[in-house]
């Protein structure tokens, strides 16, 4: 049973809102003698509270009616629900107007909403914040829109003031985002000019609604100098929500738990991210120190590179966050969902391929060096097994052996319709099975 859940406020730069809010947390679950695990959830890109407590109540509830055990590991588990100030990263935006190619007017569009949301910087979820500062810059880009196609300085202006808003130190092999901050402003737009084809399923259930089988090439299929600014605006999109996440995690939620494991030090705490959330929850396990007490992860639809916790992905760098398994941060079992049917991490990804100049034929897929968690699971880690392939229906019901440190990458294209669904009854029950782990 869930004995209780308690909500925690954090800032953008990962501080507690409300300190009232974790001494309630702390608390409940002295309060709550035989609380046997602590859930952490963390939503991804929304724009209020009202989606992430949606997510939130919706998990809890099919994490009950899948049905936790009677007793033992499991049974009996207190959630703490992250709020945090992300941002929608919007299909609209990654493929505008349904991704024909000539839909110049839906791009257009687009762009402009692509640079509202960068000159937005909220301190809380739902808040309308804008700084001024980051106005300014915004404002300086939008001016260069009408002679990108004829002027290199503007596009080089336009590189220049977006890549202001960002922090260099985030920068990471594993998505491309070195040479987003490093390329010749010219070249970047060059790089981004030519449409991202996306290979996506088909049949039943696929993405592309063809019931004939096989699989269709869909995407953003815009081309021209305006197409292009509006994929640089989506890629700094990211690399906000993602240096955002790091903070939130790693200085936020971490400090918290490490309170929590003061006071129970043998309390098992499981990580479960969604999108951002997924990068945000896999921080946190970075910062906390190694613990013989248990600690799991689950990344559902992870919007982080597919490379995060790799070793020697290109034969030289590891992943972002390749120390969470190489040093134990993890102990219990690491979870992924991924599916061809998230249009959001398939498109959103492929253009960190395009960056690095790889024009691979496949945009996203587990081959592209830059694809997405959320699409391909967790490449190139030695610790995958290979016992626990697939995210399974509830009807029949299935029990599934998660071993503690592995990684289970479960292909989710029968279970999980599109980037949001990951609060359905097969999702709770394999995170009901992480729980039961020891």
């Amino acid at each position: 049973m869930i004995t209780g859940h308690w909500d925690i406020e954090f800032t953008k730069d990962g501080l507690v809102h409300d300190e009232h809010q974790v001494t309630r947390l702390l608390d409940g679950l002295t309060d709550t003698t035989d609380t046997t695990d602590l859930l952490v959830l963390a939503h991804g890109w929304n724009n209020d509270k009202a989606e992430a407590t949606t997510l939130y109540d919706t998990l809890i509830t099919s994490l009950e009616a899948v049905g936790l055990p009677e007793s033992g590991p499991g049974s009996r588990v207190a959630v703490t629900r992250v709020l945090w100030p992300s941002k929608k990263f919007a299909l609209e935006s990654l493929i505008p107007g349904g991704g024909a190619a000539s839909a110049t007017t839906a791009n257009d569009a687009a762009l402009l909403t692509a640079l509202q949301q960068l000159e937005q910087d909220p301190v809380l979820l739902g808040d309308d914040g804008t700084d001024p500062t980051r106005a300014d810059m915004v404002e300086r880009a939008k001016a260069q829109i009408e002679d990108l196609d004829t002027s290199a300085d503007a596009r080089r202006e336009y590189v220049l003031q977006i890549r202001n808003l960002l922090d260099p130190s985030q920068a990471h092999p594993d998505d491309a985002s070195q040479e987003f901050l490093d390329l010749d402003p010219d070249t970047l737009f060059q790089r981004f000019t030519g449409e991202v084809p996306v290979l996506l399923p088909t049949g039943p259930g696929g993405a592309a609604g063809n019931t004939s089988g096989g699989a269709a090439f869909l995407g953003d299929l815009l081309s021209g100098a305006k197409a292009a600014a509006r994929r640089i605006a989506n890629f700094a999109t990211y690399y906000t929500m993602k240096t955002r996440a790091g903070a939130v995690g790693r200085t936020g939620v971490a400090a918290v738990l490490g309170r929590a494991r003061e006071r129970h030090p043998q309390l098992p705490i499981h990580l479960t991210g969604h999108s951002f959330g997924g990068r945000l929850v896999t921080a946190t396990a970075a910062a906390l120190p190694p613990s013989d007490a248990p600690l799991s992860l689950a990344l559902l639809q992870a919007a982080f590179s597919h490379n995060g916790l790799a070793q020697r992905f290109d034969g030289q760098h590891d992943g972002a966050f390749r120390a969470v398994l190489a040093e134990h941060h993890v102990n219990g079992p690491v979870l992924v969902t991924h599916t061809k049917n998230d249009l959001a991490v398939g498109v959103a990804y492929p253009l960190a391929s395009r960056i690095a100049h790889d024009n691979a034929a496949a945009l996203g897929d587990h081959n592209d060096p830059y694809g997405g968690m959320g699409r391909n699971g967790a490449q190139h880690t030695p610790e995958t097994d290979p016992t626990e392939q697939l995210l399974r229906k509830v009807t029949p019901t299935h029990q599934y052996t998660f071993v503690p440190g592995k990684v289970f990458n479960l292909k989710a294209n029968a279970t999980i319709t599109d980037h949001g669904d990951v609060a359905n009854h097969a999702v709770a029950q394999a995170l009901r099975d992480v729980l039961r782990s020891r």
